[in-house]
């Protein structure tokens, strides 16, 4: 199994050249499945299951002289296992919490830009087999993209060595959310802290849309909480929800201080 180079995935580089499993020749893509795995630490049995996780529809669709089948199916394998992964987990963990709570951090463990974080800190967005469109519209960066690739990995892991090693693999991959949720629960649920911080003291915070800007495949998005109608927070990200979430870690500090002030006048 090729070993990891120093600070980035094994896969990545080697003699000095990239070769990425985005090219077309078969030995790079053999050297790019082996590195993977050391990255991910997990040797697959069966490494066409790695591919496949890998392989977007959009190479698919360029390449029918293969026919390669897409990551789709073990996306929504992967899906299903990491919901089961993460309730499980938070089951376990937090016994004091009700079901409403657990729904809640689920959620937010299990979404989008969580997963997507993660995928890009694994570097699976640069283990992509992408067609040449989607390469040249940044897709190995989108958080679509990543997000589902996540998914799919999880998914080939649990098709290939079983439900125990999809909960090893998922849980050293997802160790830092939990971590964070552990050291502060607000990280993971910034709105609802927010909203029950300023209940009853100021009025309830409302999440404007300031700018919206770039292609409808890659849009970005800039929103302010504002509460009796002054800007508490800005975030920005991708989605309207992530920018959300931003506005409100950044409210926080400043409703506490203001609520310190105002009940201290009390």
């Amino acid at each position: 199994m090729a070993s990891r180079d120093a600070g980035c995935c094994g896969w990545q580089r080697r003699a000095g050249h990239v070769t990425s499993p985005s090219s077309s020749e078969a030995s790079n893509s053999r050297l790019a499945v082996a590195g993977l795995e050391a990255c991910l630490g997990i040797e697959f049995r069966n490494a066409g299951l790695l591919r496949t996780a890998l392989t977007h529809p959009s190479y698919s669709n360029e390449h029918h002289d293969e026919a390669p089948e897409t990551n789709e199916r073990l996306e929504f394998l992967g899906d299903a296992v990491l919901g089961l992964i993460v309730a499980e987990t938070l089951y376990t963990r937090y016994v004091e919490l009700e079901e409403g709570r657990l729904t809640e951090w689920r959620a937010q463990i299990v979404c989008g830009p969580t997963l997507a974080r993660v995928a890009e800190q694994m570097r699976l967005g640069e283990a992509l087999l992408l067609g040449r469109g989607e390469e040249g519209t940044g897709g190995r960066t989108r958080e679509g993209n990543l997000e589902r690739v996540f998914e799919a990995v999880t998914g080939a892991v649990m098709l290939d060595q079983g439900l125990d090693a999809a909960r090893a693999f998922a849980a050293r991959a997802l160790a830092n959310e939990f971590a964070a949720l552990e050291a502060d629960a607000d990280t993971l649920n910034p709105k609802g802290t927010l909203q029950q911080m300023v209940q009853g003291i100021f009025g309830r915070p409302h999440y404007v849309t300031t700018l919206e800007e770039g292609p409808d495949h890659n849009r970005w998005y800039t929103i302010d909480v504002r509460i009796e109608g002054e800007t508490f927070g800005t975030g920005s990200g991708h989605t309207k929800q992530q920018a959300e979430k931003e506005a409100a870690r950044a409210a926080i500090e400043i409703a506490r201080t203001r609520i310190e002030a105002r009940t201290g006048q009390v």
